[in-house]
Parts: C-alpha cells; sequence; structure tokens
C-alpha cells in the first residue's frame, strides 16, 4: 500500500498529474458545454427535427416506423397503392432516413412518459426537448473524442488534441447542436468510417487480412445512408478505394465483402420502402426535382399537394439548382461549417506532402470524400437539410488542418520553440465567436418557440378531447411536425390548394386549423389566390 507521501509525489510528478490534467480539461468541457445550453437552447427549430423526434417517439412507444404526421402528398401516395386513411392507424414515414429516429428511441424508451407533460411555464421548457439536447450533446463528445483518436493515429496526440478542442470550440457546431439537429450524429459516422480506413492501410501495410476491416467499411457506409441518403453517395469513394488499392482475387473480394457489409443495414430499409413506395428511398427519392426556396418547387408545397404524381424533373432546374449549390458550398459553407482558421490551413496543405504515406493517402481519399458530398448534396438534396456536408466533414478539415498546422509551426525556429503558445493562439481565434456567445448576457426569455408553442398545441388537444372529437375531427397546421411532438397526436399539414382540403375532409372532417406565425406573417390569402398557388395540376383556389 502506497504511504501519502508516494500518493502525492504521484499526483504531482507521476502519472497523477496527467489524469488531474485531463481530469480538469474533461471538467472544462462540460462547464462549457452546460454554458453553451444554458445561453443557446432554445428547444428545436425544425420541422424536420422534430418530424423524426416524433418518429423516434412512435418507435419507442412500440408503433414502428410510423409518424403522427398526416402529410396530404404521403396520404396520396398511399391511397393510389390500396392503403386508405385510417384514424386509428398512423402513416408509416417515408420521407427521411431512420437512423437518427432510432437513436432517438433508444434514449427515450429508457425515460418516462411524463417527458411529454405540459411545461408549467415558457422558462420551463418541454422535458423530450431536454433528452433531444443531451442526446446531441453526448454525440458532440464522442465525435470530438474519436476526432482526437483519429488526429493521434494519423499524425500525432497534440495534433489530435487541437483538432478535439477546435471541434468543441466551434461556434457552428455549437449552433446546430443547439437545435438538437443530430449532426453530430453524421460527424461520429464519417470520423468512423475514416478510423477503419486507417485501420484498413495499417493492415495492408503490415501484411495482415484486411477483408475485416473492409466488411466493416461497408457497414459504416450503410449507416451513413440510413442517416442521410445524399450523403451515401461517399461510398462511392469507399468502394473505388477498394478497388483501386488492392489487386487480383483481392479486389474482387474486398468489394464483394464491402458489399454485403453495406447491404446489411441498408437493404431491409430499402425494402420495406419499396415494398409501400416502390422507391427504395421512398419520398426522398424526389428530392432531386426539389429546391427549398423555389416557390415551383418547394419541398413543403409538394409534401402538403394531395396528389401522387411525383414532381417533373427539369434537367435544366437540376443543373442550376447543383451549381448554386456548389457555389455556396465554395464561398461559404466551407468556411463556416465549423473549420473556421483551420480550414485555409487544410485547403493550403495540398500544396505538402505528408511524410507518412498512410495519412496522407487518407488526405486525398477525403478531398475526394468531400468533392463527391458536396456534388451529391447540391445535386441529390432539396435544400431541407440540417446536415450540410461542410459541417458533417468539419472535424475531419480540422485534423488535416491542424496536421498541417503543426508541419508550419515545425518549419520556423521561433515559433517551433512555443509549440503551446502557437497552439493556444490558433484555438482562441477558433473559439472567437463561441466567447462573444458565452459573454453576452443571458436570455431574458430562456424557451421562445416562434412558431412552437407546447401549451397552445396541447391545449387544443385537451379541447378535442373533451368535445369527444379526437380521432374523429383532424387537427390541422402548418406546423405540421411541431404539433404532434408537442400533443401527441396526428396532424395534418395545411394544404397548399382549397381543393385538398375538400379531399382531406373527405379523409377526416377537419375539427381544428391553427395557422402559425410562419405562415400568418406572410400574404397567405393573397398566396393562395394568386399565381403562386398554382401547380402542375391545378390553377389554386378554383379547383
Amino acid at each position: 500500500m502506497r504511504s501519502a507521501q508516494e500518493w502525492l509525489h504521484w499526483l504531482e510528478l507521476g502519472g497523477g498529474a496527467r489524469w488531474v490534467r485531463r481530469g480538469a480539461v474533461l471538467f472544462g468541457l462540460l462547464l462549457l458545454s452546460l454554458l453553451v445550453a444554458w445561453k443557446q437552447f432554445r428547444g428545436p427549430q425544425s420541422e424536420t427535427v422534430l418530424l423524426q423526434a416524433g418518429v423516434g417517439r412512435q418507435l419507442a412507444h412500440g408503433a414502428g416506423f410510423t409518424t403522427l404526421v398526416n402529410y396530404p402528398q404521403t396520404a396520396a401516395v398511399l391511397a393510389a397503392r390500396g392503403r386508405r386513411f385510417d384514424p386509428a392507424l398512423p402513416y408509416p414515414e417515408i420521407n427521411y432516413a431512420p437512423l437518427y429516429s432510432l437513436v432517438i428511441a433508444a434514449a427515450l424508451a429508457v425515460l418516462p412518459d411524463t417527458l411529454y407533460a405540459r411545461p408549467s411555464a415558457a422558462q420551463a421548457g418541454f422535458g423530450a426537448d431536454y433528452v433531444l439536447l443531451g442526446l446531441n450533446l453526448l454525440l458532440l463528445w464522442a465525435a470530438a473524442a474519436l476526432t482526437y483518436f483519429l488526429g493521434r493515429r494519423l499524425f500525432s496526440a497534440r495534433t489530435g488534441a487541437v483538432a478535439a478542442l477546435a471541434l468543441l470550440f466551434s461556434m457552428p457546431i455549437w449552433q446546430q447542436t443547439m437545435m438538437a439537429s443530430g449532426l453530430p450524429l453524421l460527424m461520429l459516422l464519417a470520423l468512423g468510417a475514416f478510423w477503419l480506413l486507417a485501420r484498413t492501410e495499417a493492415a495492408a501495410a503490415a501484411g495482415r487480412p484486411v477483408l475485416p476491416w473492409l466488411g466493416a467499411l461497408g457497414l459504416a457506409g450503410g449507416l451513413i445512408f440510413l442517416a442521410e441518403y445524399a450523403a451515401s453517395a461517399v461510398v462511392l469513394v469507399f468502394f473505388g478505394y477498394a478497388g483501386w488499392r488492392f489487386r487480383g482475387r483481392g479486389r474482387w473480394l474486398g468489394l464483394a465483402v464491402m458489399a454485403v457489409g453495406f447491404a446489411l443495414p441498408a437493404a431491409p430499409w430499402c425494402a420495406r420502402n419499396f415494398g409501400l413506395t416502390g422507391n427504395p428511398v421512398g419520398l426522398a427519392g424526389q428530392n432531386a426535382a426539389l429546391k427549398a426556396g423555389d416557390p415551383t418547387a418547394e419541398p413543403a408545397t409538394v409534401r402538403a399537394t394531395y396528389s401522387a404524381a411525383a414532381p417533373e424533373l427539369s434537367l435544366n432546374k437540376l443543373g442550376n439548382k447543383g451549381l448554386t449549390g456548389l457555389q455556396e458550398t465554395i464561398r461559404a459553407r466551407l468556411w463556416s461549417g465549423g473549420g473556421l482558421v483551420l480550414t485555409a490551413f487544410f485547403v493550403a496543405g495540398f500544396l505538402y506532402r505528408f511524410r507518412a504515406v498512410e495519412s496522407d493517402r487518407l488526405r486525398w481519399i477525403f478531398l475526394a470524400v468531400l468533392v463527391v458530398a458536396s456534388v451529391a448534396e447540391a445535386f441529390l438534396g432539396s435544400g431541407e437539410s440540417d446536415w450540410p456536408a461542410a459541417a458533417w466533414l468539419a472535424p475531419l478539415i480540422l485534423v488535416f488542418g491542424a496536421a498541417f498546422f503543426f508541419v508550419l509551426l515545425e518549419s520556423n525556429p521561433l515559433l517551433a520553440a512555443w509549440p503551446r503558445a502557437a497552439a493556444a493562439a490558433l484555438l482562441l481565434a477558433q473559439a472567437v465567436p463561441l466567447i462573444h456567445e458565452v459573454m453576452a448576457p443571458p436570455p431574458s426569455v430562456r424557451f421562445f418557440y416562434p412558431p412552437y408553442f407546447p401549451n397552445l398545441f396541447m391545449g387544443m388537444r385537451d379541447e378535442l378531447r373533451q368535445r369527444g372529437a379526437l380521432g374523429r375531427f383532424g387537427l390541422m397546421t402548418d406546423v405540421p411536425a411541431g404539433a404532434a411532438w408537442y400533443a401527441g397526436v396526428r396532424v395534418w399539414a395545411q394544404p397548399a390548394r382549397l381543393r385538398d382540403f375538400y379531399v382531406i375532409g373527405e379523409e377526416q372532417p377537419v375539427g381544428c386549423l391553427l395557422l402559425s406565425p410562419r405562415l400568418l406573417d406572410r400574404p397567405f390569402f393573397g398566396e393562395l389566390a394568386g399565381p403562386a398557388a398554382k401547380t402542375a395540376e391545378g390553377s389554386g383556389l378554383g379547383d
């Protein structure tokens, strides 16, 4: 047994000192997380997030991959395939990838239903929103830890530490985390895929079997597909890597093992979607023809239209959408996605060849992944995603940017003598926007939900229940995912055309219509009657 003097020596000069420093850093990061959450968190602000959260609640309650949101388009598509509306049977979810909902379901399944109780005051917040926040914080911390381990494996411990801290000091990443968007989940999957690539490279260099690592890489690609359909285009880079890296029989075995790994998680979901809609990704397959902000191809408008016909894919519009998206990525998203100052080091680093062959090769593979992901996002996405490629790939930008930063540092005799001070200055520059945010005074109203008002949604539900109309009569609003999440009942999305009101009324009489500030702050009735309401099937009010 150690004496007190030995314990003190261990704490001051031995291994204990390292653990004390690590504990202090972790405690500081925990305090930072709590402070940012206290200043920034306002609850989810996106219909996409709340719809996926609602699907997670359905899963946690044993209702399967179903949703309480009745989109008119979903109703029309399923009716055309023989499934009529039934108030007692919620519709299957066919618009979004399922992985984030699965993760939410795992968190909600172990927690009590009191999370969904009405908040006692606006300052209290909605209990289940805190679960989404905590889940995103855990995923962010896990992504930061994997960023450190990947940076240490490819370069050095200090590279991993700077990259991980830069991730946790990035204001854009915190903004996404506070929105409970699930972005850290896709960051974690991308980091995991590159960690598997690094293990594959190490196994190939040492002459050890690589097939298990390639199979795991294919599995990671399948999980990326289940997290975000457009992001799964990076799997093409992984297959291209295996085909280029290996020769002869090993190449075909590697590709086959990767294909099996990808199919294990992806195939059952694709089969389910194909059986429901005739498309392996459900209605998400229409995203290439849609563009958020375009009145003629607005995704929310298409979902709110009672029609089984797919929107027309115009090559001119697709090209314009894709090129505009790529321009936006190069001009803004790449620099504001989370990398900030380290993005410049990442870009400049292409002029340098790293001495470690494995690291240099993975850097070029990552460039291919970044290009493919950006192109897929621009051309195949609808523009509604809360997961821009430059954001979920930010940890890898930080790793390679930090690596080149230390290359430049070592080449300067003056700065090389002060590596910690130089790294601290770099992290301070990365953290300036975050420091500005946490130094701001606390908000006077901590939870403000426009256009989401939990007490109002719950009050509407209770009123319908007291009148005995809940189920017989429908609830309709222009923010259906928010109303379904907070009220816990099925909600119709408010359609854009008057004729669709009549069609929905034949399925279920509408007992309550709520129009939020999101809609009423615009000239709603003028849009309903004017040219903007026209679609390919009719001319709005008169149809």
